[in-house]
């Protein structure tokens, strides 16, 4: 089962998947958040965290980070970051992502909250209904806030795309990007990430 599998990989995800590897990706994804300080960030998944650091970069521990994994051990290894580096504008839900919509955000600690950009990365290649959670993150999305998708894109049948869906358990081939551009404005992608295997699509809604 997948979420046993990520349980179990989050004890060496950041070894067999380190910081350096993603990090002209993250960098740049993170970026293309247009973040101010005093701003609200959901990250979906948010695995171990490794993005919080490259968003408290913008936040500088204003604001909130909204972090939602449904694997528990993925989210242990995102608290052991947030306890080692004392950041106290970061809250963390164990969730399944096809659940994640108004309902959800009302009926959570966090309320009324104003998300003004979310963050979904190396997730909805993965995800069951990945159409239908682009749709909810979009509806929980402030009007000209902005939505940010990293992820693989590897269309041909290659041996690379066999090794990397069989490490991450989900499928390289979703047109993920193509799908945001039909919902929403001031749409743009970059694909040069990870030997162009990887890319970084921004709009806003």
């Amino acid at each position: 089962m997948t979420i046993e599998y990520y349980d179990k990989f989050s004890k060496v995800y950041d070894i067999l998947s380190p910081k350096c590897y993603y990090h002209a990706a993250r960098a740049f994804a993170v970026n293309q958040l247009s973040l101010q300080n005093g701003q609200t960030v959901l990250n979906l998944p948010c695995g171990t965290g490794q993005n919080f650091d490259y968003i408290q970069g913008y936040l500088c521990g204003s604001g909130q980070i909204i972090g939602i994994d449904l694997s528990s051990g993925m989210l242990q290894e995102a608290k052991k970051k947030v306890a080692k580096c004392g950041w106290e504008n970061i809250c963390l839900y164990q969730a399944d992502a096809r659940k994640i919509d108004r309902n959800w955000l009302m009926a959570s600690s966090l309320g009324q909250t104003d998300v003004n950009a979310i963050l979904c990365d190396l997730g909805l290649s993965g995800f069951p209904q990945w159409r239908q959670i682009i749709d909810n993150m979009l509806e929980l999305l402030r009007p000209g806030g902005t939505f940010v998708i990293m992820d693989w894109y590897l269309p041909q049948p290659t041996l690379r795309a066999s090794i990397i869906k069989w490490i991450g358990k989900g499928e390289v081939d979703r047109p993920l990007y193509q799908y945001l551009e039909s919902k929403v404005t001031d749409f743009k992608v970059n694909t040069s990430f990870n030997r162009g295997g990887v890319f970084v699509a921004t709009g806003i809604k």
